[in-house]
C-alpha cells in the first residue's frame, strides 16, 4: 500500500492535528513515527503544519492507535475502553430495527463502559433529536481533536448502518473552529451548521432518520468495513440499491458455504420479506436467481484466470460437488465451459487484472 506523500499543497487533516491525534499513544510510550509507519503513513507528517493526510489514511491511522492500545478511546481517558467491548456493544444494537432503537441501545450501553464518557438524549421540540456527547479527558492531551474524532465516527458508522448520509440539523462543539494552514475545513464533512464554543458537544439528528432501518448486522461487516479504508473525509455512502443490498448478504453467504442461499434467508438478513425483496428488485431490472448466479460464476471466473488451480479444484471450492455440474452452471454463465473460458482469456492481462482484484477482494482460502 502506498504511502501518503504531503507537500505543501496537501488538503487534508494536518501534522498538527495528526500530532494531536497520537497524544494518548505517546504518553503511554508509544513512538508515533513507528505507528504512522505503521498505518502506511509517512512520518514527516507529525506536528507539519504544511503536510496532511487524506480520509483513508485517518482511518488507518485511528485503527492502528485503537488495536496498539487496545482502547477504543485512544488512550484520552483514564479508563481506557478495551475492543472487546466495543464488540459487545455493537453486538447490543446490531440487531435493532431501526436507526433510532439502535441509537438508545448504543447510548445505554455506552454509558455503562466508562465514567469518562457520558452520552444522552434530549428531546427537542420540533423535527430535531440532540445526541449529546461528554467527555472527559487526562491532561496533556486536544479535547478538541477526540471530540471531533468521535463525531466523525458516530456520523460515518451510523450513515453505513443505514445504508444513506444521516441528515444532521447542527452540530454543536465546546471548542473553537479549528483553523488549518492548508484551508482544510475538517468540519465540513458533516454537512450541516456547526455551533462552535458552544455550551455542549452534541449531534443533532434528523427525526425523520430516526425509523431507518439498519442494512447491517453482524460484527464480520462491520471488520470489512474498515478493511476496506472508507473516505472519512468524502461524503457518507448513498442510499445502497436493493441489488447492492441483496449482494452484500450473499457474499457473506458464500464466504460461508452456502452457495444457493435462499430469498427467504437473504430477505431476513435485510429485514424484508420474501415477496418485498422480490418486488424491490424488479424495480431495478434484477432478479434474486440472476445475482446469485452471477456472483458465483464471477467468482469462479477470478479463479480461472487468477490462479493455476485446477477446474476441477475450482467447481469443489465453489460449492459444487460434481465436475459436470459445475462445467453445465459455467456455460449457462458465461456461454463456454471453464477450460474454454481460461484458455479464450488467460493472456488477456486487462481480464486477468480485473479477476485478481475480484479475488483479492472475495477469497475464500
Amino acid at each position: 500500500m502506498p504511502q501518503d506523500e504531503s507537500d505543501d499543497n496537501s488538503i487534508g487533516l494536518d501534522g498538527e492535528a495528526v500530532q494531536a491525534l497520537l497524544q494518548g499513544a505517546v504518553l503511554q510510550g508509544h513512538d508515533p513515527a513507528a505507528m504512522l509507519s505503521a498505518s502506511a503513513i509517512d512520518p514527516s507528517v507529525y506536528g507539519n503544519p504544511h503536510a496532511a493526510i487524506d480520509g483513508p489514511a485517518l482511518v488507518r491511522l485511528v485503527r492502528q492507535i485503537q488495536f496498539s492500545l487496545d482502547d477504543v478511546y485512544l488512550g484520552f481517558f483514564v479508563q481506557s475502553c478495551r475492543l472487546a467491548l466495543e464488540a459487545e456493544r455493537l453486538l447490543s444494537f446490531l440487531h435493532c430495527g431501526s436507526f433510532g432503537e439502535a441509537l438508545r441501545v448504543s447510548i445505554r450501553f455506552t454509558d455503562a463502559m466508562s465514567a469518562d464518557v457520558g452520552p444522552g438524549i434530549s428531546e427537542e421540540h420540533g423535527s430535531g433529536l440532540r445526541h449529546i456527547c461528554k467527555y472527559q479527558t487526562i491532561s496533556g492531551v486536544d479535547r478538541n481533536i477526540l471530540v471531533w474524532i468521535r463525531f466523525v465516527w458516530i456520523y460515518h458508522f451510523f450513515s453505513w448502518l443505514i445504508g444513506r448520509p444521516l441528515a444532521l440539523r447542527q452540530i454543536s462543539v465546546r471548542g473553537p473552529k479549528p483553523v488549518q494552514l492548508n484551508g482544510f475545513d475538517r468540519f465540513a464533512l458533516f454537512r450541516c451548521p456547526v455551533k462552535f464554543n458552544a455550551p455542549l458537544d452534541a449531534l443533532t439528528y434528523d427525526r425523520n432518520d430516526l425509523t431507518a432501518r439498519l442494512i447491517h448486522s453482524s460484527i464480520q461487516d462491520y471488520n470489512d468495513y474498515y478493511a476496506s479504508e472508507p473516505d472519512w473525509f468524502a461524503a457518507a455512502g448513498h442510499e445502497l440499491s436493493w441489488r447492492d443490498r441483496t449482494q452484500q448478504v450473499l457474499i457473506d453467504l458464500q464466504r460461508a458455504g452456502l452457495w444457493s442461499a435462499p430469498i427467504e434467508v437473504v430477505a431476513a438478513r435485510l429485514r424484508t420479506k420474501p415477496r418485498r425483496l422480490r418486488n424491490d428488485l424488479s424495480h431495478e431490472s434484477e432478479s434474486f436467481q440472476d445475482i446469485r448466479t452471477r456472483l458465483r460464476g464471477e467468482l469462479a471466473g477470478a479463479y480461472l484466470l487468477a490462479s493455476d488451480l485446477p477446474v476441477t479444484s475450482i467447481g469443489f471450492l465453489l460449492g459444487f460437488s460434481e465436475p459436470g455440474s459445475f462445467s453445465r452452471h459455467f456455460i449457462s454463465w458465461a456461454g463456454m465451459s471453464p477450460s474454454a473460458y481460461r484458455a479464450a482469456h488467460v493472456n488477456d492481462a486487462a481480464k486477468v487484472a480485473v479477476a485478481t482484484s475480484l479475488l483479492n477482494e472475495r477469497r475464500l482460502t
